[in-house]
């Protein structure tokens, strides 16, 4: 059980990261949300 939690998280995490990276630039701050 503790794996799939840690599992859960690492996918939530990089899902994330990605979603973030594709919506906004690196380095540009978001004003708008």
């Amino acid at each position: 059980m503790k794996l799939a939690l840690i599992i859960g998280v690492v996918i939530t995490f990089i899902v994330s990261c990605l979603t973030s990276g594709y919506e906004a630039k690196p380095g540009v701050p978001k004003h708008n949300q």
